[in-house]
C-alpha cells in the first residue's frame, strides 16, 4: 500500500499528469464507445456468435457502458482541472464556446451531451415504448462520430502512429457494423437502406481525405487553435465587468492596474514538443506583480497557444486575480481574470528581448481599437 502510494504521489507530482491523463482517458473512452455501439447492434440484430448464452452480449454492454462513463467522466475531469487549457465546465457542456480549440472541443461537448441523453433515457427506459427509445438510441452512433472528430481534430495524438491505428480500426469496425445494422433493419425500406449505407461509407472517407489535409499535416496546432501569437494585429472589443474602485486592498494589493511592467522570460521545453513561456514581472511604482504563463507549439519563430495561465497579485499573495490568455494578437495579450472585484478583462502589451520582457498592464481594461505596437 506504501508503495503505491509512493507511485501516485510521484505521478501526481508531474506538472503534466492531468495533460497526460486527459488524452489516455479520451483515447480508452472511444474505444469503448465504440464497442458499447457495436455491442447494442449485435444485441438488437441478435447477431451473438453462437455458444455466447442469451444474456451474455446484453450484460457485457450495460458493464463496458458504465465502464466507458467512468473514462469518459475522467477524462473530463482532468481537462478541467488542467490549469494550462482552461476549458472550463460551461465548455463541456456547451458547445463551441470553449476559448481552447473551441470547435473541436465543441464537438467534445455535442458527443457528451448526447450521451447524457441516451444515458438517461436508458435510465428510464420504462418510461418509453420501443419506438422512442429505438430511435433516441441511435444517437449513440453520432456519440462516436462527435467523438472520434473532437478527438482527430484536438490534433494532440493525431499523428502517433498506435493512435492513428486505433483511430482507423475504430472507424473501419463501427462504419462496417453500421452498414449491417442498416442492412439488416426490417422497418427501414430498401431505398433508405441503400441511402444510409451510402452515408455511412461516405463519412469515413471524408473524415480520412480531411485528416489528411488537417490533423495528419504540420501546422494543424495553429489552425485548430483560436490563439496565436503571430507577427499581427488583432482589434477586440470586450467588455468589463465588476467594480473599478481604485485604490490597495488589505494585501497591499493595487487595484485597478495600470503600468508599466518588467520583468524576466524563461522558455522550458516538454517532451511532446510543447513549449511553456513565463513572464514574470514587477508593475511600476506598486508592489504588484504579474505572472503569464503560455504553452503551445514554436511553428515559424511564433509560438501557437495551447494552454495559458494568468496571476496577478503581490509578492505574498500572487493569486489575487487568476485566469488565462482569452486572445493574442500580435505583441498584445487579452486577459480574462476573475478575483476580489468580480470578473474583468485586463491587456497585457509586451515586447520580448531574449531573457527580459517590458510592457504595459492595464486591468480592468475596456479594449477598444487596440494597437499591438509595443
Amino acid at each position: 500500500m506504501t508503495g503505491a502510494i509512493t507511485v501516485l504521489a510521484a505521478i501526481g507530482g508531474n506538472p503534466k499528469f492531468l495533460w497526460y491523463m486527459t488524452r489516455a482517458t479520451g483515447i480508452i473512452a472511444i474505444v469503448l464507445l465504440a464497442m458499447v455501439v457495436i455491442l447494442g447492434m449485435v444485441t438488437a440484430t441478435k447477431a451473438a456468435p453462437k455458444g455466447f448464452a442469451k444474456f451474455l452480449v446484453p450484460d457485457l454492454h450495460r458493464r463496458l457502458s458504465i465502464t466507458a462513463a467512468a473514462f469518459l467522466g475522467v477524462h473530463i475531469i482532468t481537462a478541467l482541472l488542467d490549469s494550462f487549457v482552461h476549458i472550463g465546465l460551461v465548455a463541456s457542456i456547451v458547445p463551441f464556446v470553449a476559448t481552447y480549440r473551441p470547435v473541436w472541443v465543441g464537438f467534445g461537448a455535442i458527443a457528451f451531451d448526447l450521451l447524457l441523453i441516451v444515458i438517461a433515457t436508458s435510465v428510464v427506459r420504462h418510461r418509453f415504448s420501443q419506438g422512442p427509445w429505438k430511435k433516441i438510441h441511435y444517437l449513440s452512433w453520432l456519440v462516436v462520430t462527435f467523438a472520434l472528430f473532437h478527438a482527430i481534430g484536438t490534433g494532440s495524438d493525431a499523428r502517433v502512429g498506435l493512435v492513428e491505428v486505433i483511430y482507423i480500426v475504430l472507424v473501419a469496425v463501427v462504419a462496417l457494423a453500421a452498414i449491417f445494422r442498416t442492412a439488416t433493419d426490417a422497418q427501414l425500406r430498401k431505398l433508405a437502406k441503400i441511402g444510409g449505407s451510402a452515408v455511412i461509407v461516405a463519412v469515413p472517407v471524408l473524415a480520412l481525405g480531411w485528416s489528411l489535409k488537417g490533423p495528419l499535416r504540420t501546422g494543424w496546432a495553429s489552425a485548430s487553435s483560436s490563439f496565436s501569437l503571430l507577427p499581427k494585429v488583432t482589434t477586440t472589443t470586450a467588455a468589463t465587468s465588476g467594480s473599478s474602485a481604485g485604490g490597495p486592498l488589505s494585501n497591499g494589493f493595487v487595484w485597478p492596474v495600470n503600468g508599466g511592467v518588467r520583468g524576466t522570460v524563461s522558455i522550458a521545453n516538454g517532451s511532446s514538443g510543447t513549449s511553456t513561456v513565463t513572464l514574470s514581472g514587477d508593475v511600476s511604482g506598486t508592489a504588484d506583480v504579474v505572472t503569464v504563463r503560455l504553452v503551445g507549439q514554436v511553428q515559424q519563430g511564433s509560438l501557437v497557444l495551447q494552454g495559458s495561465s494568468v496571476a496577478i497579485g503581490t509578492a505574498s499573495a500572487p493569486n489575487t486575480y487568476t485566469g488565462a490568455v482569452a486572445q493574442a494578437g500580435g505583441s498584445t495579450l487579452v486577459l480574462s481574470l476573475h478575483g476580489a472585484q468580480g470578473s474583468v478583462t485586463g491587456a497585457l502589451a509586451v515586447s520580448i528581448n531574449g531573457t527580459t520582457f517590458s510592457g504595459v498592464l492595464q486591468a480592468p481594461a475596456a479594449l477598444g481599437s487596440q494597437s499591438a505596437s509595443q
